[in-house]
């Protein structure tokens, strides 16, 4: 069986436009995954770890608010780069399901440590953006004073995903992940209770369908807190063998509130 598609970070390097293993043009700018307008294209900053409070960081500084970076859900991110580049117009058009790229300065020790994160708010503070965000992926772990490259870009202009294609969604240690970017439609048959999900690369607005499949043990589904059920009632997943549900789910705030819906036991 071939293997799912995986979707790219947009941080990796043409090698036709790189001089060295540290240097070159990121896929993100030249049409890769996804395809939003690139604001800013790898300006440095240096890294605030000495701090979480919301407040501008310093000086080309940027900081997370939690003591384990990859864990935050907002950055603050100064106005002015180190190379004296402003970011106050990037705030001012940035939309929601748009993306921040952190990675660590080139020719550095660092270089291979990166983040990944969508935007879920943009709030310009005094000589600060103050930007919502949530995780998409990672590698390494920056530490404070590291030199680091911001890169932010706009969403993937809509419509941007294959609609003819319906993507097999898979449980792993509880979790699902659903990566919109692959498509609107999607089947689960789960083979263990799930526990979490991961929706990753959500546009400003979208609208997916998932069809459940029972197994024969019955599988429970925990639902996000993002999750705002008609009815206000959760859904519940059949519990017969083989039972087919329907999800629902749209979004019009970049994933912040999924409205769901749960049509049960299809014949």
């Amino acid at each position: 069986m071939a293997p799912p598609p995986v979707a790219l970070t947009g941080l990796e390097l043409i090698p036709g436009l790189q001089g060295s293993d540290n240097a070159g043009m990121p896929m993100l700018a030249l049409g890769g995954l996804p395809r939003g307008n690139a604001l800013q294209l790898r300006r440095p900053y240096v890294a605030d770890l000495s701090a979480v409070t919301d407040a501008d960081p310093g000086a080309g500084k940027l900081r997370w608010n939690n003591v384990s970076p990859a864990s935050a859900t907002v950055l603050y991110i100064d106005d002015v780069a180190t190379d004296s580049t402003s970011l106050v117009a990037t705030w001012a058009s940035l939309t929601v399901g748009g993306y921040v790229y952190v990675q660590g300065a080139a020719d550095t020790a660092h270089r291979a440590n990166w983040q990944k994160w969508q935007v879920t708010s943009v709030t310009a503070a005094t000589g600060y953006a103050k930007i919502g965000v949530s995780l998409q992926a990672s590698a390494g772990a920056f530490t404070d004073g590291d030199t680091v490259e911001l890169t932010i870009q706009q969403p993937t202009p809509s419509p941007g995903v294959d609609r003819n294609v319906v993507n097999t969604l898979s449980v792993a240690s509880g979790s699902v992940t659903l990566d919109c970017s692959l498509g609107d439609y999607f089947k689960l048959a789960p083979t263990a209770n799930v526990t979490g999900w991961t929706i990753t690369n959500v546009p400003p607005a979208c609208s997916l369908m998932i069809e459940f499949t029972q197994d024969t043990t019955a599988r429970t589904v925990a639902w996000p807190a993002s999750f705002k059920w008609a009815g206000g009632t959760a859904g519940a997943v059949s519990a017969a063998s083989g039972a087919k549900d329907l999800l629902a789910m749209t979004t019009l705030d970049g994933g912040a509130t999924w409205r769901a819906t749960l049509a049960k036991a299809f014949a």
